[in-house]
C-alpha cells in the first residue's frame, strides 16, 4: 500500500536541538534500533509508516518540505501514560525511500495536552511505548546514565551517537550507518527525546 500524505499541514515534529552532529560518535553499539509500540516493533529503516498506520488503525501521514529536505510523519497522543505524551513516527523524504521507511521518532511530554485530529489518541494495542534500550519519556536520569558517557552534552540535552559500516556497493568499504539518541532531561526525568538511524554512501 502506497503512503498517502496531507501536504503542509498538521503538527510537525519538534526540531532537534542540533542541526548536525559535529562531535565524534562514542557508542560501541547502537543506542536503539527502534521503538516498541505495544505489539508492534518499529525498526528503523525497515518498518514503514503504512505498517504503523495499519497496526494503529488510526492516524494520517503528513508532509513537510520538498524533495531531499522533506519529511513524512504520523503523530499520536498517548493519553494513558502517567503524563500525556506526544509521539511522531518519521520518515525522511530521501532516506526513507519510496516506501517511507521509518528513519526516526520524536516524543515529548505534553502537560495538560489532549488528542487532536492530526495527533489522535494512541490505541491500547500500541501501548506501552519504549525504545529498545527500555528508556522512554519520564525515565529517571539514573537510567539514562547507564548508557555511559554521552558523545556530547549541552545541558539539558545529551547526545548518544554510533557510527558503523554496512556491507554494500559503496566506496570506502560499504555504507555508512549513523544511529543517534538525543534526550532532554529536566528535574531528573526524560522530557523529550529524538532517536533514529540512516544508512548512506
Amino acid at each position: 500500500m502506497a503512503a498517502s500524505a496531507t501536504s503542509f499541514a498538521d503538527t510537525p515534529p519538534p526540531k532537534k536541538p542540533f542541526d548536525s552532529f559535529s562531535w565524534k560518535a562514542s557508542l560501541k553499539e547502537k543506542a536503539t534500533e527502534g521503538i516498541t509500540m505495544g505489539s508492534l516493533h518499529v525498526k528503523f529503516e525497515q518498518t514503514t509508516l503504512d505498517d504503523v498506520r495499519r497496526a494503529a488503525s488510526a492516524g494520517k501521514i503528513s508532509l513537510q518540505g520538498d524533495d531531499g529536505e522533506s519529511i513524512f510523519w504520523l503523530c499520536y497522543t498517548n493519553l494513558n501514560s502517567s503524563q500525556v505524551e506526544r509521539i511522531w513516527v518519521i520518515s525522511h523524504g530521501e532516506m526513507g525511500g519510496s516506501t517511507h521507511s521509518v528513519t526516526s521518532i520524536s516524543a515529548q511530554l505534553l502537560p495538560g495536552g489532549k488528542s487532536t485530529s492530526d495527533c489522535p489518541a494512541l490505541p491500547a494495542n500500541m501501548q506501552p511505548l519504549a525504545l529498545d534500550n527500555h528508556l522512554w519519556l519520564n525515565s529517571p536520569e539514573s537510567d539514562v546514565l547507564k548508557l555511559g558517557a554521552p558523545s556530547d552534552q549541552k545541558e539539558p540535552w545529551r547526545s548518544y551517537n554510533y557510527e558503523g559500516k554496512v556491507p554494500g556497493d559503496c566506496e570506502g568499504g560499504g555504507f555508512d550507518l549513523l544511529n543517534w539518541l538525543l534526550m532532554k532531561v529536566g528535574k531528573g526525568r526524560v522530557t523529550t527525546l529524538h532517536a533514529g538511524q540512516v544508512t548512506s554512501c
